[in-house]
């Protein structure tokens, strides 16, 4: 067998032949501890990444060929419990040596609760009373801080602000502070009050609009100012109808104009003669007639 080996200047590693051959590993333990000693500082591999790795393996080879490196000290198990939190934690390290102490260490026993330390019921250990007792906000010494530069606040009420407010959300570049909302509410309440519904205004206000805009508060003065809708004509509401009077006796509907009373009929007011009915020769003269009018002129 020929061996070729390629000259490496970098992203190579370098173990001893005693690692390679050492016989007592299995070929697959091998492989894995050449794997992880290729891998920079502070790596994370467990089992289960391993196994995803290699599917053909699985987690019970994976973790067969891992007892091998544990038993023989390449792969060192180092469990330890965190004082403040209680956490247990497993500390991996690989070596290209042998290490002799490779068994794992004990899991650290949990502190014991200790003597208990005085105080009366409802303190906390410190000696503090009940915090639920006292106001979970304290109130404040002096006067309110002033207002952060350029932090937005609330809008003030009203359908006209809120208008104004709700037209960053269509338009971002449209973007107003309060004080800008304050002061385009009075316009704003002129588009309302001639019937521009806010649909109208919200469209008018923001289509069309320049490439760029300077001041949102500038452009929405001259547009609310310049674009003022005329007002609209009241349109008159219809007439209701009034319900038809019913005949005291048969509950016929009565003439219009009529509330009260009893109709024609019960009366005994004679009613128009219907017209009278067409003969069938005569509306089979008529028929003939406008079924020759349709295919052509009469003849002579």
């Amino acid at each position: 067998m020929r061996i070729h080996l390629t000259a490496r200047r970098r992203a190579f590693t370098v173990l001893g032949n005693d690692v390679l051959r050492d016989r007592r590993l299995s070929f697959t333990a091998r492989g894995i501890l050449c794997y992880l000693l290729s891998l920079p500082d502070g790596a994370h591999e467990d089992a289960r990444t391993l196994a995803d790795k290699n599917p053909g393996l699985g987690r019970r080879g994976v973790a067969k060929a891992l007892d091998e490196l544990v038993a023989l000290g390449y792969y060192l198990r180092r469990t330890t419990r965190d004082p403040e939190t209680g956490q247990v934690r497993t500390d991996t390290s690989v070596s290209d040596t042998p290490h002799s102490h490779a068994s794992p260490a004990p899991v650290p026993a949990r502190p014991g609760t200790g003597e208990p330390c005085g105080g009366k019921a409802g303190r906390s250990p410190e000696g503090v009373e009940n915090p639920g007792e006292e106001p979970s906000r304290p109130e404040p010494d002096g006067p309110p801080p002033p207002p952060v530069p350029g932090v937005a606040e609330a809008a003030p009420p009203g359908r006209a602000a809120a208008l104004l407010a709700g037209l960053a959300a269509v338009e971002p570049r449209l973007a107003l502070s309060a004080a800008d909302v304050l002061a385009l509410a009075p316009a704003a309440d002129r588009w309302l009050a001639r019937g521009t519904t806010e649909a109208q205004a919200r469209t008018l206000l923001t289509a069309g609009l320049p490439a760029v805009v300077h001041s949102s508060r500038a452009l929405l003065a001259d547009r609310l100012s310049r674009k003022l809708p005329p007002p609209r004509e009241s349109v008159p509401a219809p007439a209701r109808s009034t319900a038809l009077g019913e005949c005291a006796r048969c509950r016929d509907p009565l003439p219009r104009g009529q509330r009260t009373g009893h109709c024609a009929t019960c009366q005994g007011t004679p009613s128009a003669a219907p017209a009278p009915a067409l003969a069938p020769g005569a509306v089979n003269r008529f028929a003939a007639v406008v079924r020759q009018a349709m295919r052509g002129p009469l003849p002579q």
